[in-house]
């Protein structure tokens, strides 16, 4: 039977969306991070994910609060980090207690839907204070629905980051790490004429990077890298059976950086990205979303070269079991970049992950993830392999057991060469939820 109403929407707005994460674990960027839910397909769900599942038993409650309920939860994590700066020599291993509380206020509505979310990360190095930190994030998302077949989403978040030491952006050695704050809200507007779906999506972001300190007293100059993006798109999708669906998109961007240097000038620059492809479920233990098409990013400037090419975005997932889910990504996108001298990378990112679910209590997840990054204006390639293996272990509703370790070997190729490094970690969490 063919969804003809919008209950995705409300569905998605609900439910945390699994992002790119994945792909490169430990790759913190400045870039536009999901706000909104990804529209989902307008095929039947044949298949649930190991990670989708919802366990009788293990699902905390919540705390009633009139039409809302009060979801609060906080995980305590030990990590042991082999190499915290990220460096090819004298590599510096410091142990941190990482504390993440967060609450998400839902309404219980009948029809549309209010949220509110605040997370925080707080975290503290056994001998190296300089790396302390705390981050913050609070995200707001609503929908209303009109009629039985259009709906309006919208969402905006006010955070506050340091930046990875790990990250492609970073160009010098700090005394501590480059915060910086974003404000961003997006909109989404989607109509179901029977078969057929049309949406509209509007978004604007704004990053504002604070200045470091080097250790010899000089100041990092980051506020070339503050900038508001701007983007609005349209998708088109005919569901043609229950269990295929054909798309296509188009986006347009705009970002505008607020000042430049000689060495550095201002990174203006519009952009484009055009897709088609096929949404797909069948009876087979099979599912997936793979768009193919075009992507391009124009500087404003004749110092910087325009980046472009084939563009794709892809999600298959394989079920050979009810208990195990095989997922396979792949993306091509046009990034900024936070390097002196260049405007931007072409990042091609793939994973595969597969999720194991043994006795309902322990989950059993390992990825592989590579991404490829070619900077314009530098002679310069980096590729950053990961690999990630967690267990986690749900000892009741109320509690749960995490244990991980992780892998990023970075390379960096080329005369405009910055570092190459490996990096492990591992981790063990308790998570606490009412």
């Amino acid at each position: 039977m063919f969804r003809r109403t919008p209950y995705w929407l409300r569905h998605a707005a609900r439910t945390s969306v699994l992002g790119s994460a994945m792909l490169c674990p430990q790759l913190v960027h400045a870039q536009e991070a999901p706000l909104l839910p990804e529209e989902k397909p307008q095929i039947e769900t044949r298949h649930t994910a190991v990670l989708e599942r919802v366990q009788p038993g293990y699902v905390a409650p919540g705390i009633p609060l009139g039409g809302f309920q009060l979801a609060p939860s906080v995980e305590i994590t030990g990590v042991y980090d082999d190499n915290i700066f990220g460096t090819q020599d004298d590599r510096v291993a410091d142990s941190l207690l990482r504390i993440q509380p967060q609450a998400k206020l839902q309404s219980q509505w009948a029809r549309n839907s209010l949220s509110l979310e605040a997370k925080g990360k707080i975290d503290r190095y056994l001998n190296r204070s300089t790396e302390n930190v705390e981050d913050y994030s609070v995200t707001s998302r609503g929908v209303y629905e009109f009629d039985h077949a259009t709906a309006l989403t919208a969402a905006i978040r006010a955070e506050g980051i340091h930046q990875s030491r790990l990250s492609q952006d970073i160009f010098s050695q700090t005394i501590k790490p480059i915060y910086y704050t974003q404000q961003s809200g997006a909109m989404l507007l989607a109509h179901d004429f029977d078969k057929l779906r049309l949406s509209a999506t509007a978004r604007v972001a704004r990053f504002d990077f604070r200045d470091g300190q080097l250790a010899d007293g000089s100041i990092a100059d980051y506020q070339p890298s503050d900038n508001t993006s701007y983007r609005v798109g349209m998708r088109a999708s005919y569901a043609q059976t229950p269990s295929i669906a054909w798309f296509t998109s188009a986006s347009y961007n705009v970002r505008r950086f607020r000042v430049g240097t000689i060495e550095t000038p201002k990174r203006n620059s519009e952009g484009f990205e055009l897709l088609a492809g096929v949404s797909f479920e069948p009876a087979a233990l099979i599912r997936g979303s793979i768009g193919i098409g075009y992507i391009q990013q124009r500087f404003r400037l004749p110092f910087y070269s325009d980046l472009g090419g084939l563009g794709f975005n892809a999600t298959v997932q394989f079920f050979p079991t009810q208990l195990t889910t095989v997922t396979i990504r792949g993306n091509r996108s046009v990034l900024d970049s936070g390097i002196p001298g260049s405007g931007g990378y072409l990042s091609t990112q793939g994973s595969i992950q597969v999720d194991h679910e043994w006795l309902r209590q322990l989950i059993l997840s390992a990825s592989i993830g590579y991404q490829d990054s070619r900077f314009n204006n530098l002679d310069r390639t980096d590729g950053r392999l990961s690999a990630k293996a967690s267990a986690t272990y749900r000892i009741n509703r109320h509690a749960g057991l995490k244990f991980g370790i992780e892998r990023l070997d970075q390379s960096s190729n080329g005369t405009d060469r910055y570092r190459a490094f490996k990096d492990n970690r591992a981790t063990i969490g308790l998570t606490l939820t009412r």
